[in-house]
């Protein structure tokens, strides 16, 4: 074993490790552990619909990955659609072939900006957004609950990507909001909920001068940018702002309007979130009420910016790499709840993407096979939940295998298992 793997591999025991204490990595493992237990539980019953989650998998999984693999096939095509079906919505669309170029669009879109509220968004972490305002001492104002918690935390450790901030206890927000904010509240989710409404609220209404969403999926055809949420937020920084930007890889691209409100109901459903609002927005705001002339920038945003990724997309898909299956997923997320891995070891098996296989597989392609090994690569047990599971018909298990076969070829799997293998080589033999 390389010097290389020694050090990764203890980096890796390190984490693990610290599971065996109290620690933050140990208190998320434990939430997470019941959390996985319950929701898939869940699945089985109907609990807001007549129909379970199984079933609703069932019923949609093949017309989903028809509509995925339909996209796959004319990739380039659909984003020559998608471009000029916004531009003629009014959207300022750019096109990035790299995160590097995406970076550049984003600065420039963001002017003297310092200051940037955001939805919830694994888009922006996976196109280095996050990292680049932190190099660029722009202030990121969440406006997520969950993510408004991290930041109130302060919490550094990789989270569920869909409820950032579901594992705190509800007796240490209320001890950190009255040491951040000095006001006592009664230890009641629907007072911490109320504290934030009342307060922040005003702000997200009023202040607002550039906001940063994702997409769930932008519908090609129509030029349309589809959201998905249960709070609110997205709806108050995508119409009370006078710039709203979206950032995303080229995969949230679906070929029409009915295809992204499936892809909206699949995440709904398989996260058993609570939908309170879809937003389905064509472009900026406008009004023709004075003397019929045509008028951008009414009540709601001013300026409609989409910065479409490529980065890796395409070239997976060209070129046949081995995690070209990538391009289907529709991030859901669901695939940590049945991973055998993510139970048993949380957030130490994990990426600064996020948790599981998906965020190690993205640090893979971001930052090579050395940061896959130091997520906890070889935690995972081959047991494939994640791909029987997939909504999207993703392989990630497949996927997961290519990068441990990359790993091994580089001398920097764990020793147990290079010694594993010369067992077999030696002795013909893996039993005895």
């Amino acid at each position: 074993m390389s010097e290389e793997g020694k050090e990764l591999f203890e980096k890796v025991k390190e984490k693990v490790d610290r599971l065996k204490e109290n620690t933050l990595e140990k208190q998320f493992s434990d939430f997470w552990k019941m959390a996985c237990y319950a929701k898939y539980r869940s699945y089985e019953k109907p609990l807001q619909y007549a129909d379970s989650v199984n079933d609703y998998i069932e019923k949609n999984k093949e017309e989903l990955t028809q509509m995925r693999e339909k996209f796959v096939q004319n990739i380039d095509s659909y984003v020559e659609t998608c471009i000029k079906r916004l531009e003629k919505k009014k959207f300022r669309v750019y096109y990035a072939k790299t995160n590097e170029e995406a970076h550049e669009i984003f600065l420039k879109e963001l002017g003297d900006n310092k200051i940037l509220y955001k939805s919830k968004s694994n888009q922006a972490k996976d196109l280095g957004l996050i990292d680049l305002c932190k190099e660029n001492n722009i202030e990121i104002k969440e406006t997520d609950l969950g993510d408004v918690l991290v930041q109130l935390f302060d919490y550094k450790l990789p989270s569920y990507q869909v409820g950032p901030g579901v594992h705190f206890k509800v007796e240490d927000i209320v001890a950190k909001i009255k040491e951040k904010y000095g006001v006592e509240l009664i230890p009641e989710p629907a007072e911490i909920v109320k504290y934030f409404r009342n307060t922040y609220r005003k702000e997200l209404l009023n202040d607002v001068k550039v906001s940063l969403t994702s997409a769930n999926a932008i519908a090609a055809e129509e030029g349309c940018v589809v959201l998905l949420e249960n709070e609110g937020n997205i709806s108050l920084i995508t119409r009370a702002t006078e710039k709203h930007i979206v950032a995303v890889g080229i995969t949230k691209l679906v070929p029409t309007v009915f295809d992204a409100l499936l892809v909206t109901k699949m995440v709904e459903r398989t996260n058993n979130a609570d939908l309170a609002y879809i937003s389905l927005i064509y472009g900026p705001s406008g009004t023709s009420d004075v003397a019929g002339t045509a008028v951008k920038g009414m009540y709601g945003a001013k300026e409609v910016v989409v910065i479409l990724v490529d980065d890796w997309r395409t070239k997976a898909i060209h070129e046949n790499l081995f995690y070209k299956e990538l391009v289907n997923c529709i991030s859901c997320k669901t695939c940590n709840f049945v991973c055998t891995a993510s139970r048993a070891f949380g957030n130490v098996y994990a990426s600064k993407y996020g948790l599981g296989a998906l965020a190690i597989i993205k640090d893979y392609i971001h930052n090579g096979i050395e940061a896959a090994v130091a997520d906890g690569l070889f935690l995972c047990t081959g047991c494939e939940n994640c791909s029987n599971w997939c909504p999207a018909g993703v392989n990630l298990a497949d996927i997961m295998r290519q990068l441990k076969k990359e790993a091994t070829e580089k001398d920097i799997c764990p020793p147990y298992l290079k010694e594993y293998k010369d067992k077999i080589f030696r002795d013909k033999n893996p039993f005895q």
